[in-house]
């Protein structure tokens, strides 16, 4: 019978076909227990150091209530949603962005996110979507609006902060942000 509840030792071979030990070699009696010593990255983290990329590291640095990008419930995911407000919501429009609003019944605001394939690769879109998304993320919007941002194709070559500039400049333009009716755009 083999100690350990059958397990044989690491360093003896075995044969491929029947999983056996040779007939020469005996199992591994003397095995000491396996040492607890921490990982190097585990150390690293509770030294200050780590990765920036560690899930526990980012949770921890980052405000109460502010884990989340943008939750399922804030999001527009159904294509009815999105249906609605190609169809029925108010348009504006700079350089990099469109935006469409409509109101809607719920207590909260739910944003979604276009970006076509005009922009480029499914990493471009992908990095423009990141960046969308967390410029709305933050901002202290007046609640109960459905808002699709979509992207237009100079988005692409854009940096974060052109980006933010322009999701606030229309979320004012719109009234989202500021004021209490929605403003109306100047003919231009």
């Amino acid at each position: 019978m083999l100690p350990f509840g059958g397990a044989l030792c690491p360093s003896v071979p075995t044969n491929p076909r029947s999983g056996a030990a040779s007939a020469g070699t005996a199992s591994c009696t003397g095995i000491a227990p396996a040492t607890a010593a921490p990982s190097s990255s585990a150390a690293s983290l509770r030294g200050g150091g780590g990765s920036p990329s560690d899930p526990a590291a980012r949770r921890s640095s980052l405000p109460t209530g502010r884990q989340a990008a943008v939750r399922k419930q804030l999001r527009l995911r159904r294509r009815k949603d999105f249906d609605l407000v190609f169809q029925e919501g108010h348009v504006l429009a700079n350089r990099l962005l469109v935006l469409r609003s409509v109101p809607n019944e719920l207590p909260h605001n739910r944003y979604g996110f276009v970006t076509s394939k005009r922009l480029g690769n499914a990493v471009v879109r992908n990095r423009v979507r990141r960046r969308l998304r967390e410029s709305v993320r933050n901002l202290a919007a007046r609640p109960g609006w459905d808002v699709v941002v979509s992207a237009r194709a100079r988005a692409a070559e854009a940096d974060f902060h052109q980006l933010r500039k322009a999701v606030v400049s229309l979320f004012v333009r719109a009234g989202i942000l500021g004021g209490d009716a929605p403003a109306q755009e100047s003919p231009s």
